[in-house]
């Protein structure tokens, strides 16, 4: 098959031979321009979140979404920026169910560097809440646990209250710290 002289199975121009050691560096420089090509943040192989029933009560409500830098205003519009100055590289989001009824949230941000993740809990109203033992820093609130370890901001919100809803999300903090350690 010829494409405009270019003799396609052959590697050759017209009137010309390829040496080997010119394929070789051919199919090396093929190679690396298309795994230069590949998303650094592909997430196919990227899992963050616990699956469901791993951790006991909690099972998966949907499917993994990535937020590019550019795009997270899609997600958090009115609160991207806050996120863009921090350092924001993407941000995955998953929704959980608690014991099938407790709808959940959970949003891992995924910062340049550690300080943007301190720079966003540090900002975060600290009324009504807890400091706890979970990752780097971590406060509970009703309804709510926000915490950080090197450059990860994960958030996770419960949408409906009970007296075990901030014992659950802890155990989903401790889980999804594990598998972020394991990353």
């Amino acid at each position: 098959m010829n494409l405009s002289g270019f003799a396609v199975n052959r590697l050759t121009w017209p009137g010309q031979q390829l040496s080997p050691v010119a394929r070789a560096v051919l199919a090396a420089f093929t190679a690396l321009i298309m795994l230069s090509c590949r998303s650094s943040s592909d997430t196919t192989a990227y899992r963050p979140f616990p699956q469901s029933n791993q951790i006991p009560g909690w099972s998966v409500a949907g499917e993994m979404r990535t937020f590019q830098a550019d795009n997270l205003w899609e997600y958090i519009d009115g609160d991207a920026d806050r996120y863009l100055q921090a350092g924001v590289d993407r941000t995955l989001a998953l929704s959980y169910l608690y014991q099938g009824k407790t709808e959940a949230q959970a949003d891992i941000y995924i910062m340049k560097s550690p300080d943007g993740a301190r720079k966003i809990l540090d900002a975060e109203p600290s009324e009504g809440s807890r400091r706890i033992e979970l990752g780097e820093e971590a406060r509970l609130s009703p309804g709510s646990l926000v915490f950080r370890k090197g450059r990860y901001l994960v958030r996770l919100t419960a949408f409906q209250e009970s007296p075990e809803v901030g014992e659950a999300l802890m155990q989903l903090g401790r889980g999804i710290e594990k598998q972020l350690e394991a990353q």
